[in-house]
């Protein structure tokens, strides 16, 4: 079956706002500038998204540029968060001061407003088109020859990229493979040299595709692979007969050039042999045959072609591994053999955009050379850049002093020093440093506060930093804040910003002293581990661990004392003894009912250890009130509400030991909810196929980094961290680099210079070819300058990134290819303290639709570097109340390590018959796994541990064998839908929960023991009445079947469940409707005879599908 790309473009509503008066920004600018555009906050302004900015005019032949936006005014744009103005579109091109430091965001329209300096300048090089090829539109660029004449003929050059970023992966500024830009291949300067030097050069068409379109077989490891020949012939036949129409391009074969590097590189390769009367020379920068490296050689055995004078011509570089130089080898002697034009080039230099384009004009302006030896092109090594006399000292020597700008990056020297001392990165283990707290006073404003540091005492000497940091202040900002820097010798430096008076250890506020110290007592149950956290400098809330440590395991009580200065952490343990009661179980059955129906709290403690126990109730989060427990059989107590009301009703166990109370040391809820009576069966168990006495439990990880994500930690190259994951009994793992794919291990010498190569077989591993998507196609982070992605691991695909403008772009085009993706710390995105609608970005309702309608879509992290937002959870459970029972979302703990502090603490067991791709796929799409927090990352795997689930049907009940104490987790603690959640609740605690008349849709059990905690999948219910148990079907990609598939004439569009007033929705691949039509039963015919031919996408509610027009 032919496989085809879907590329959806999610459809924008718009909305019309009452006329107001225009505005008009006018702009002096720096001498050259070519282009200038106007990006704020305001929705007319773009929402700060560079790539939508709006374009100004120039005034005449002057320096300055001029626009008129409507419906907004000045007083609009000042009670905004401001506007800056930009060269080009993307943040790369912002205005800078005239020392190049940071502009703070413009609220004042000045007459005219003056740019000082740009960060870069924009190139606008040659002319940019969108061309229709195989159904799908491709970015075209196009430059033209200098003395460019429609009625002379001019050969061709066609060069296909993918736009893929080959270094410092994490940057902000890194673009990627650009191929006429300077910053990347430079091939426009490389034809203006070669036409000074009187060659001539002709058109260049660059056309950016993807993996899929590249690759002319399938390779199992890469989803959605080989779809070369369907892009091939429309290019053939579609695209070049047009594009040579309509420019000026000679018919002369010999005047065509097909070019193409990595995996480019191969399918020009293949398209050469394929159409050797197309193409006269084919040219392959480190071609990547190794993707389809039997299939090629198969191929150009057994066509038995016959050899044309197409001039073939390899280009290598230094760093190239064995997979690439070995294959390039075998097809030159095999072209050379058969008397083709062959010609081979080598270049010192990494295997990336840059070092390609220093030996672009050089083969380019090569002559063919029959049967030549291989001539070399060999350019020096570019050095290394000069320190500077400050750079060669031990920076831990060096007396820093603080500057600072309120509201500008023009910063004063405010002077406080560092003092010399060590510095605690792991809270225990001294490092040499210069450290500085500065404490910020409320004063009620919302700006950004820059700072830096300066090495001379009048803050005359060299920064710290090329760029001032900031901090952004919000008016309503109530605490003092104090802002950390600590500088190491080595010239790096930690800093961070929290607010003063929200320090917490184990959830306690901890009391603030002397010299930034703050102190706590706490009292340790189960849990061992004392981790302190820090509240933002705005509202105060928990930002996360900043250190933590581990008590014996008997400690009850430590003093516990941090330096925020230092970062040192001092635990003093002040009492021992038996940590807890013996608890066996503390329940409320049925914890999920509605309004008046009984439910009764059952408690059985085995032996309290000398404590004293005693029990509350409260109702919608209201003052408790002590309640007394009636005497059951086998050591039960229990309480019953005979006619509980709507709400939640909470149960608190306190112990007491010698006068020191624990109040609510375990708690319990049942919520009574509003709805239809149901008869609960499980609908969906992850772990109903599981053999628990011959499974394995594989050790995983899905969210890791290396230094290509532009960390500057030499002990982080890809070959050191799988080393690291290895020696931790890691079985399965991903490296995720920001839109970076390090796969092949085999290829990391390739990668980066000097890092050995690895073989996951060897080292009994399951290497999953993994990415990061971090940026749109505008080269924009949502988080920092308004872009619409967030991140999200790609796995299976060899996505590179960057591909899209909006997420659900990115979860059509990896559902399409067959891949999974992963969402990462959401709680970066979504916040406790909001208020979302159903359908607004990065709220619960918005996640749930997105999974509801992506089943690629697998799960989120739950746990991310730690614990660092513990409201992942919260957002969880969510978004299950909101999916469930029919559509499961399965949790994940990534350790998104970026340094040896942040390993091991997350981690996933995967439940699999075999250590293959399809069974970590299977296990992936069915959610058979369970995954860790542990503290302190000890590599041991010391969380709990899941021996067994058992679901007894008979009896209603789900049973835990596990290491740990096992709490039962349904929904949030919400009173209402109006409420704010502060905790997902509790439903029942002990190994063994019963769902006879349970009202909820799911439940999910969270372990605890003294060194961390484990999560398990979800477990839905419903109705014995509308699922038949014994047949449920979990795969929501069978709810929408399309035939026949290609269509000609009709469409059929057959659907499992169906509403009478729901519409088909037809769109082409640019997200315009095509065709509409009323469902019309479980069958419905489309006719598409007018449609074009090309690809499709159907949509009828939440379901989606794609076809394709013959």
């Amino acid at each position: 079956m032919n496989k085809f790309l879907l590329s959806l473009f999610t459809g924008l509503v718009c909305c019309v706002t009452t006329a107001m008066a225009d505005v008009t920004f006018t702009v002096n600018v720096p001498a050259g500038t070519k282009q200038c555009y106007v990006v704020g906050a305001l929705p007319q302004l773009s929402s700060w998204s560079a790539g939508a900015a709006v374009p100004m005019t120039r005034v005449g032949e002057k320096d300055q540029f001029t626009v008129t936006v409507a419906g907004i005014n000045a007083a609009d744009v000042s009670a905004s968060e401001g506007y800056k103005y930009i060269c080009g579109p993307d943040w790369k091109y912002v205005e800078k001061t005239s020392s190049g430091g940071e502009v703070t965001n413009r609220t004042t329209i000045g007459n005219p407003d003056v740019v000082a300096s740009w960060a870069a300048v924009y190139e606008n090089v040659g002319i940019t088109e969108n061309w229709t090829i195989a159904g799908k539109q491709y970015l075209v660029q196009i430059l033209l020859p200098s003395n460019y004449d429609s009625a002379k003929k001019y050969p061709v050059n066609y060069m296909f990229g993918r736009h893929q970023r080959y270094r410092d992966a994490g940057s902000d500024t890194e673009m990627g493979d650009r191929i006429l830009y300077s910053d990347s291949w430079g091939v426009a300067q490389s034809v203006t040299e070669l036409e000074n030097e009187g060659v001539e050069v002709g058109i260049i068409a660059v056309i950016y595709a993807q993996l899929p379109e590249f690759t002319p077989w399938e390779n199992e490891e890469f989803a959605g692979t080989g779809q070369a020949d369907a892009f091939l012939k429309s290019f053939v036949e579609d695209f070049k007969p047009a594009f040579e129409q309509k420019y000026a391009i000679s018919s002369d074969k010999s005047l065509c050039t097909i070019m193409g590097a990595d995996v480019a590189g191969l399918f020009a390769f293949y398209a050469a042999f394929k159409h050797p009367n197309l193409f006269g020379k084919c040219v392959m920068f480190s071609p990547a045959f190794w993707y389809n490296k039997y299939e090629m050689r198969d191929f150009i055995e057994n066509e038995r072609l016959t050899p044309t004078d197409t001039h073939f011509a390899f280009v290598t570089t230094s760093a190239d591994a064995d997979w690439t130089t070995d294959e390039v080898d075998y097809y030159s002697q095999w072209l050379y053999n058969k008397n083709y034009l062959v010609s081979n080039f080598e270049i010192d230099g990494a295997h990336d955009d840059r070092t390609w384009g220093q030996a672009f004009k050089n083969v380019l302006g090569e002559q063919p050379v029959v049967n030549s030896n291989t001539p070399e092109l060999l350019n020096s090594t570019i050095g290394a850049p000069k320190q500077s006399a400050l750079q060669m000292l031990n920076n831990a020597d060096i007396t820093w002093y603080f500057m600072k700008g309120e509201g500008t990056t023009t910063l004063t020297c405010e002077g406080t020093p560092t003092q010399k001392g060590s510095f605690y990165k792991d809270g225990k283990t001294p490092t040499a440093a210069q450290m500085l707290v500065k404490e910020i006073p409320v004063d009620k404003k919302k700006y950004s506060y820059y700072w830096n540091l300066n090495s001379g005492s009048n803050c005359d000497g060299e920064l710290l930093m090329a760029s001032p940091k900031d901090i952004g202040f919000k008016d309503s900002r109530s605490t003092a804040s104090w802002q950390r820097v600590a500088v190491f010798a080595d010239g790096t430096y930690e800093q961070s910003a929290a607010s003063a008076t929200n320090f917490t250890v184990n959830g306690m506020k901890m009391t603030v002293g002397k010299d930034y110290e703050l102190s706590a007592e706490v009292s340790l149950t189960d849990s061992k581990v004392v981790s302190v956290h820090y509240g933002s400098v705005n509202s105060g809330s928990d930002m996360g661990e900043l250190v933590s440590a581990t008590v014996s395991d008997n400690c009850l009580k430590a003093k516990v004392v941090y330096s925020y200065l230092t970062n040192k952490l001092t635990v003093t343990e002040t009492a021992w003894g038996s940590s807890d009661i013996d608890l066996e179980y503390f329940k409320v059955e049925p914890a999920v009912v509605h309004p008046g129906t009984p439910v009764r709290m059952s408690v059985k403690i085995a032996n309290k250890n000398g404590y004293n126990v005693s029990f509350r109730m409260n109702h919608n989060n209201q003052s408790s009130s002590a309640i007394t427990l009636s005497k059951g059989s086998n050591g039960e107590e229990y309480y019953t509400i005979s006619s509980p009301e709507s709400g939640i009703y909470g149960f608190y166990l306190d112990i007491e030991l010698n006068g020191t109370i624990t109040k609510a040391h375990r708690m319990v809820f049942v919520k009574v909810v509003d709805g239809q009576t149901i008869n609960p069966v499980i609908h969906q168990n992850p772990y109903e196929d599981i053999d628990w006495a011959t499974v394995n439990q594989y050790k995983s990880n899905f969210h890791t980094h290396t230094t290509q994500s532009n960390d500057a930690i030499d002990e982080f190259t890809t070959a050191n961290v799988v080393d690291k994951y290895h020696a931790a009994g890691y079985k399965i793992l991903a490296l995720t680099d920001h839109d970076y794919n390090p796969y092949p291990w085999q290829l990391f010498p390739q990668y980066m210079s000097g890092v050995p190569a690895r073989d996951p077989e060897v080292l009994g591993m399951l290497a999953v070819p993994g990415n990061e998507l971090s940026k749109d196609n505008t080269n924009s982070w949502s988080e920092r300058t308004g872009g619409q992605f967030n991140h999200h691991n790609d796995f299976f695909t060899g996505r590179q990134g960057q591909e899209f403008a909006s997420l659900q772009e990115s979860y059509a085009y990896t559902y399409a290819l067959g891949g999974l993706q992963i969402i990462n710390h959401p709680g970066q995105y979504w916040s406790i303290d909001n208020t979302y609608s159903e359908t607004q970005k990065d709220g619960p309702g918005w996640h749930a639709n997105n999974f509801k309608t992506f089943p690629s879509l697998v799960g989120l992290e739950v746990y991310n570097q730690g614990d660092r937002r513990a409201n992942d959870r919260i957002l969880w459970d969510q978004i299950l109340q909101r999916t469930m029972p029919t559509r499961n979302v399965f949790g994940y703990s990534g350790d998104d390590t970026h340094n040896n502090e942040q390993l091991f603490r997350n981690y996933n067991y995967m439940l699999m018959e075999d250590l293959t791709t399809e069974d970590l796929k299977d296990a992936m799409r069915k959610g058979e796994s369970y995954f860790c927090y542990e503290p302190k990352g000890s590599g041991e795997g010391k969380a709990p541990r899941i021996s067994a689930i058992h679901v007894d049907e008979n009896n209603k009940t789900i049973t835990i064998e596990a290491n740990g104490l096992v709490h039962w987790i349904y929904a949030t603690d919400k009173t209402s839908s109006a409420a704010s959640s502060a905790r997902s609740t509790v439903v029942g605690i002990g190994k063994t929960f019963c769902y006879d008349g349970y009202q909820g849709s799911y439940v999910r059990a969270f372990i605890t023991n003294m060194f961390g905690e484990t999560c398990t999948q979800p477990i839905s219910f419903k109705d014995v009445k509308s699922v038949d148990v014994e047949n449920v079907q979990v795969d929501d990609r069978l709810a929408l079947m399309l035939y026949p598939n290609p269509a000609e004439a009709y469409l059929n569009v057959f659907m499992n469940e169906w509403e009478q007033e729901t519409t088909i929705c037809v769109y082409d691949l640019n997200g315009q409707t095509v065709l509409t039509h009323a469902v019309e039963g479980a069958g419905t015919t489309l006719s598409v005879a007018s449609l074009p031919v090309g690809m499709y996408i159907v949509q009828v509610g939440t379901r989606m599908g794609k076809f394709f027009k013959e």
